[in-house]
């Protein structure tokens, strides 16, 4: 509690608070236990009450640091924000468009494939398991269209991208796993490791070699600017060598027995992408304290949470088994589903908690910049 007399804002909020609480507690009050366990819930709407407590908290922390004019100073802020990350929240309309009229299409790899008379009634049971989506590779596809947004605004923003955590050794790490990425597809048969799906095919190899090639442009930037600290290189190469090494025991049998260096890239991808997440949190701690909210660094932190959920998703769903149980028939070697659908919670749960860090430490932009330009600034 704050000292001093409470104002009639204060009582109203309580009082909304006390009444959505009452109502929670009437309609809870009715249903059994075993009714509630028999309705989990939905992963979307535990994103939302995380989203919704870490909100909550920073406006309380920021309320008891003695700042009469909290309130209004966040809207403020959060219009600001919203005008500077316009061409952002266009390009999330335009990707948005694109996969709707993709999945309103329908079809098999982008209509690059017809589909074989022995695999209708297969592809048919597929569709009926994911009506919006028609397949559960069209997660794999949405992720790598949000990462083109997030890597052409880091492009776009250029000094304030290099001052925030997407950058430096994450962003090296980011860069190593699109290059993985990428090479996989290339080397892979067109039935292994290639999306179905409305938006599989050509269309999300095109989006995985503009991730490649903006990230070997924000590399170019870290290695050139020295956003990175040398005293972590070492640390990394032998996380990464870790990584390899973990994956070579731990590996899905997609392909042939053969060619299984290409479940091996798979699985390495991953873990680098979960070694990624770690730098991030770890410049989010260094860089965080007493920092201005940026606008690029506040929509990265709110993007990549989201963006790396859908993978973790399919992890978990696209094999018809529970989760963290294994698909023998699927299974290379050791435990390949268990070790990437753990590194992929790990990776949304460091992510949600870099954007709690974000929230509490950084210290709000006093000033609304609504003059600020929206498009990427040329240095002479």
């Amino acid at each position: 509690f704050t000292q001093g007399t409470p104002s009639t804002s204060d009582y109203r909020t309580t009082t909304a608070l006390l009444s959505i609480a009452a109502m929670d507690t009437s309609l809870t009050s009715d249903i059994s236990p075993m009714h509630v366990a028999q309705q989990p819930m939905d992963a979307h709407t535990s994103v939302v009450l995380v989203g919704i407590a870490l909100g909550v908290w920073a406006l309380e922390h920021r309320r008891r640091a003695g700042d009469a004019d909290a309130a209004s100073s966040a809207l403020g802020g959060f219009a600001g924000m919203l005008w500077r990350l316009l061409p952002e929240l266009m390009a999330l309309g335009a990707v948005a468009a694109y996969a709707g009229v993709r999945l309103s299409q329908g079809g098999h790899n982008n209509h690059a494939a017809p589909i074989l008379a022995e695999d209708k009634s297969l592809w048919e049971g597929i569709n009926n398991e994911w009506p919006i989506l028609t397949t559960a590779d069209s997660l794999l596809a949405l992720q790598a269209m949000l990462r083109c947004v997030l890597l052409a605004s880091a492009a776009r923003w250029g000094k304030e991208a290099d001052s925030s955590p997407l950058s430096g050794e994450s962003v090296l790490l980011l860069a190593l796993a699109a290059v993985l990425r990428l090479g996989l597809l290339m080397a892979s048969p067109a039935d292994v490791y290639h999306l179905d799906g409305p938006l599989g095919g050509a269309g999300h190899f095109v989006f995985e070699v503009a991730s490649v090639v903006m990230l070997a442009y924000l590399s170019f930037r870290t290695l050139k600017h020295g956003l990175f600290e040398k005293a972590c290189l070492p640390a990394c190469a032998v996380a990464v060598l870790c990584a390899a090494l973990l994956s070579a025991r731990n590996r899905l049998a997609l392909a042939t027995p053969e060619a299984n260096c290409l479940d091996i890239l798979f699985s390495l991808s991953e873990l680098i992408e979960c070694l990624a997440a770690v730098a991030f949190l770890a410049r989010t701690i260094r860089c965080a304290e007493g920092t201005t909210l940026g606008s690029f660094s506040s929509f990265a932190h709110l993007l990549l949470p989201v963006q790396q959920m859908m993978p973790v998703y399919f992890m978990l769903t696209a094999w018809g088994s529970a989760p963290l149980e294994e698909v023998e028939a699927l299974v290379g070697a050791g435990r390949p589903f268990e070790l990437l659908q753990l590194a992929g919670a790990v990776q949304v749960g460091l992510y949600f908690l870099a954007g709690g860090l974000h929230l509490s430490l950084g210290t709000p932009a006093k000033q609304l910049e609504f003059l600020a330009p929206l498009f990427l600034e040329v240095e002479v």
